[in-house]
């Protein structure tokens, strides 16, 4: 069984839950994992001489051979307009993390180097100034034996 996403354009004036029952009547409802019926919008060019339509947004798990069967009876009806079914299993770029830019790599690079160099001159401060507490601890006895 593949992941499909299947998105739909129906005709405004239709009952969408005509083409949620044809989808669930293909696929069975324990398959459907999500169907949404998304809002009326405005379409950037007429289709069947409408500039308004209905989307409906389906995922699902499914063989092809019912993808297929899917597509046949899309066809016929005449409330959909238009569809497009994505397998998310082949489909490239989906679920996978970008990889980090190269700039990010130097900047997260230059900032563990700076970390890096501050604590090595606290480092640095730390022998310094524990050198100069001994040196004044030596000065102080050295003039305690030279009061006496």
């Amino acid at each position: 069984m593949h992941k499909y996403e299947i998105m739909m354009i129906l005709d405004p004036k239709s009952d969408a839950s005509k083409s949620i029952s044809l989808v669930e009547s293909i696929f069975k409802k324990s398959n459907i994992k999500k169907a949404e019926k998304l809002e009326r919008t405005d379409l950037a060019y007429p289709i069947n001489g409408s500039l308004k339509a209905q989307y409906l947004l389906f995922e699902l798990e499914a063989e092809s051979n019912l993808i297929a069967e899917l597509t046949r009876r899309v066809n016929i009806s005449k409330e959909i307009w238009r569809h497009l079914v994505i397998n998310l299993d082949t489909e490239k770029g989906y679920g996978k993390v970008k990889k980090e830019s190269r700039r990010a790599k130097f900047e997260e690079k230059k900032r563990i180097q700076k970390v890096v160099k501050n604590d090595e001159t606290k480092k640095v401060a730390v022998k310094k100034e524990s050198q100069e507490k001994k040196l004044s601890h030596v000065k102080v006895k050295l003039k305690k034996q030279n009061s006496y």
